[in-house]
Order: structure tokens, then C-alpha cells, then sequence
């Protein structure tokens, strides 16, 4: 079974379901290249691995270690997880050979104990990367193409292009965006196949404003449904077969009349309560137009029709993108055109009274604006909400900051009491030597008032080695602090055999 479909039908199933469909994807066009296959592991799945590196190589711990992740990469805290469900999901797609391997070596460039051979790998050739492309045509799944010829080397589309070449008269560039189109429908209604009688109006509600390209691509889908039976189940052929007998309804006219029980009741109801995906089969374009212009309506009414349609299409494309994947924004538009054209001529003949008339065309634009307003609105509520999570993340990282730096000066605190006591145990600390040159000095008859304080600070930093500012530093002593009394003891008791009286005059400067 194709990955897609392995992922879509079992759904409920996967874990981190969105960032596993994301990864099938954007591996889809690379699949068959392993190098460009690594490279996207590298960059976007890996980062658990990366993370795993740059703890060893700073020899940091887990809550010290600032790491961040590259644009569009899986969590670290996930990524294995999601390499887990990836295989899972490509287990039995052989297109996805490379990617499997890789997630079941648990290859990558920031690991350097790779599991090699002993994982169960699935056996690569110099052939591999010619097999997955044929296996991707056997998908139906080599599209996009740039050449009408490479599409038609296969026998069932050939056999179509035969049969309407020529009542089709249109050339190579236009054919070739009509199978491309195709391919691409084919491949995404399959994923939603289980469910063949709501699928089959992504196939028959097409709309590329070419009524003839979007007949030729509905026939190329349903050719390809009818002829494709690859790596299919029993219950997709069926279902398969289902979704093609609901597709050909798209050739019958009777399938977009509107029903006149059902004219009857919207006519009695509040326009805004009405089931409009209902009414017009999920938003087809052709049955819109009949609802939309339908005699049994009045101007006015036929315009507030048009707007309420509009308005529950964009709530449904916003809420389901990937089955509203068709932009009817040009037909509503053009349909719209066509009412005031129709109303300008009717002002001049049948309405003498332009200003009621005008009130009216008001009116409904009013209600125009008004749908676009609940689009506008919603994606406001949205870009709201994101100004609120970035500014949630933004606190938390001040707050990340301030601890660090209270976490940094702590630990400055700590290496300055930790040289202290080292220094303390091999020799005198800086301050130390500082209030033994001074004292000495004093014995001698220089003082900060006879001699200036640079002297002194040059003769320590020459004997020390030590930083000048710091030293400058330390000749401002702060006799009444705790650490000047412990310092003034630790050199009296140096002092005591060779300088008694500087030892006692240091023990008297600290009472």
C-alpha cells in the first residue's frame, strides 16, 4: 500500500500525525535520490541526534546546553518518535526504499556510533534509484512532466488521447497541463478513497474556468480509475469502482437541475439557515450558477443567494483546505459582475425609481463586504492569537535570560571564592599580597601619602603577574569587612616569626 494512503486510512493511529504527513510529503519529490533523501533526514530529522552531539562536544548537561533548531525541523524532543512513525508508514511503499533504510540504520552525520548491519535493513543496488522511478510510475505517481510524450508511453493514456485528440483540437502545451492536472487529482482522491461517495465532488465540483480542460481532466481520472489496480486491496478496488460510477454523473445534465420542492422551500426559509453544501452538492460551480439565477427568485433575493453561498463556501475551504483545494474566488466574482450588468440594463427600461433601485444594490453589496469582513475577522482572531503565543515566548525567554545571568554571576562568585581558597593553600591571594606590601612599606616609611598608589600597584603586579586594575582595586581596603579581618590574620601568622611588630600591628588593625 502507498504511504499516503497507509497514513490517511489509519490516521487515529499515528502519533504526530501532521509532522509525519508534512515529512511524506516534502520526501515525495526526492525519493528516488538518495543523496537529496539524506539531506532532508539531516536537516529536518535528525535534530534529536544533533542535540545528542552538541551535549558531548560542550560536555554540558541538559539544562545548560542552549540548542536550537533549524527552520522546519521536527522537535528533538520527538524527532525519534516521528522517524518511527515515518517507517511505519512507508513500511510497505518500496518507492520509499532510501528513507526506510536510513531511519532503520539510524543514519546520520552526528552520531558516530552507527548500527551498520545490525538492523534489518531493506537490500540496495546500483539499481535501487531506477527501481524506485518504476515503482512511482507503477503508483501513477510520476508527475509532474514536462513532456506530453512521456505521459502517453503509457498504453490507457494513449488510448484516451486517441479517443479525443481530435474532437479535442487543442496543442501539446495544453494536453500536458491537462494530464499533469489529472495526475494530481488522481493522487489525491485516492488518499481520501475510503469515503467514495463524499470524494467524488473533489472530482466532479473541478473548476478551472475551461469547461473543456476540466471535462478532459474528470476523463483522464476516471480512465485512470478505471484501469488501475496496483498494490490495491479488495476493498480499494471496490470502492475504487464506487467512486467511478459516482464520477460519471458529471456527464449527466440532470445531475445539476435544482429540484422545485426544493426552490419551494428555500423560498420560504431565511436564506442565511439554509444548507447551501447541501443544496449545491458541496459547492459545485454549475449548480451554483442554476441556484443563483433560478427565475423562481426576485433580483435582490438572487444576490443574497449568490452572498450567503460565498460566504459558507469560505467557512468550509478555510476549515478543509485539502478537499476545497479549488479557488472559485473568479466565479463568484464574474457571477456577481453579471447581476450588476443585468441590473444597469433593467434601471434604464423597467425601474424608473434608480434611487430604490440603487438602495438595493447597496444592500447587497453591504452583504458582499460583510462576507469578506468574517474572513478578515477570522484571520485577525488567528494572527492574534499567534502575537499572543509570540509574546508568551518572548517572557519566557527574558526569564531564561535573567536566570542565566543570576546563574552566571553565582557561578563568577564561586571561581573567585574557589581561587581564594586555592591560592590560600599554595601561597597568598592578591589581596593578600596587597596588605603585605603595604604593611612592609609602611615599616619602611612609604604610604599612600609620600609615595603614589601606582608605585605600589606596579611593584605587585610585576611580583604577581596579576591583572593591574584588579590590583588597583584591592588598595582600597575595607578594613571593617569580613574578608579584610580573615586576610589581615592570614598574613599576620606569615609574618609572626620575621616581623612580630607587623604581625601585632596587623592583629591591632583588626580590633
Amino acid at each position: 500500500m502507498r504511504a499516503k494512503e497507509k497514513l490517511e486510512f489509519n490516521r487515529k493511529e499515528f502519533d504526530y500525525y501532521e509532522q509525519v504527513k508534512k515529512s511524506i510529503d516534502d520526501l515525495h519529490p526526492v525519493r528516488s535520490n538518495k543523496r537529496k533523501t539524506k539531506d532532508y533526514f539531516n536537516n529536518h530529522l535528525f535534530a534529536d541526534a544533533r542535540y545528542r552531539k552538541m551535549l558531548k562536544s560542550s560536555n554540558s548537561t541538559h539544562d545548560r546546553v542552549r540548542f536550537r533548531h533549524k527552520k522546519d525541523e521536527i522537535d528533538h524532543s520527538i524527532a525519534y518518535r516521528v522517524r518511527q512513525e515515518i517507517k511505519n508508514a512507508v513500511n510497505d511503499d518500496l518507492s520509499f526504499l532510501y528513507a526506510y533504510n536510513i531511519i532503520e540504520r539510524d543514519h546520520n552525520p552526528y552520531d558516530e556510533d552507527q548500527k551498520g548491519n545490525t538492523v534489518n535493513l531493506k537490500p540496495e543496488t546500483l539499481n535501487s534509484s531506477d527501481e524506485i522511478e518504476k515503482e512511482c510510475i507503477r503508483y501513477k505517481e510520476d508527475y509532474p512532466k514536462n513532456n506530453l510524450a512521456d505521459f502517453l508511453v503509457d498504453p490507457d493514456n494513449l488510448f484516451y488521447f486517441g479517443a479525443h485528440s481530435e474532437e479535442i483540437s487543442r496543442d501539446e502545451e495544453w494536453w500536458l497541463s491537462a494530464f499533469n492536472i489529472a495526475y494530481e487529482l488522481f493522487d489525491r482522491v485516492r488518499i481520501k478513497a475510503l469515503e467514495p461517495f463524499k470524494v467524488q465532488y473533489m472530482v466532479k465540483n473541478i473548476y478551472y474556468n475551461d469547461g473543456q480542460l476540466e471535462e478532459t481532466v474528470v476523463g483522464i481520472v476516471h480512465n485512470l480509475l478505471l484501469n488501475y489496480s496496483y498494490d490495491l486491496s479488495d476493498e480499494q478496488k471496490l470502492k475504487f469502482e464506487l467512486l467511478k460510477n459516482q464520477i460519471e454523473d458529471y456527464w449527466d445534465n440532470q445531475y445539476y437541475e435544482t429540484d422545485d420542492q426544493q426552490v419551494m422551500e428555500v423560498d420560504s426559509q431565511n436564506l442565511e439557515k439554509v444548507n447551501w453544501k447541501k443544496l449545491t452538492k458541496y459547492f459545485n460551480y454549475q449548480i451554483i450558477t442554476n441556484w443563483v439565477t433560478h427565475p423562481a427568485f426576485q433580483s435582490e433575493q438572487q444576490l443574497l443567494i449568490l452572498n450567503n453561498i460565498e460566504k459558507k463556501y469560505l467557512i468550509e475551504k478555510q476549515e478543509h483546505p485539502s478537499f476545497y483545494h479549488y479557488d472559485l474566488t473568479c466565479f463568484f466574482t464574474c457571477l456577481r459582475d453579471h447581476f450588476q450588468i443585468k441590473d444597469n440594463i433593467t434601471d434604464s427600461t423597467n425601474y424608473p425609481d434608480l434611487q430604490q433601485k440603487s438602495s438595493m444594490r447597496r444592500l447587497c453589496m453591504n452583504q458582499t463586504i460583510a462576507v469578506q469582513r468574517t474572513v478578515i475577522e477570522e484571520l485577525k482572531s488567528s494572527i492574534e492569537k499567534l502575537a499572543e503565543t509570540a509574546t508568551q515566548k518572548n517572557e519566557e525567554i527574558k526569564m531564561i535570560a535573567t536566570k542565566h545571568s543570576e546563574e552566571i554571576e553565582s557561578l563568577k562568585m564561586i571561581i573567585r571564592e574557589q581561587a581564594e581558597e586555592y591560592n590560600t593553600r599554595k601561597g597568598m591571594s592578591m589581596p593578600q599580597f596587597v596588605l603585605f606590601v603595604k604593611y612592609i612599606a609602611y615599616e619602611l616609611g612609604k604610604n599612600y601619602r609620600n609615595t603614589p598608589k601606582a608605585h605600589f600597584g606596579r611593584l605587585v603586579e610585576r611580583m604577581t603577574g596579576c591583572n593591574s586594575q584588579n590590583i588597583k582595586n584591592e588598595f582600597d581596603i575595607k578594613y571593617d569587612s569580613r574578608r579584610t579581618k580573615n586576610n589581615l590574620r592570614i598574613v599576620a601568622e606569615a609574618l609572626t616569626e620575621l616581623f612580630p611588630d607587623i604581625a601585632n600591628r596587623m592583629l591591632n588593625d583588626i580590633k
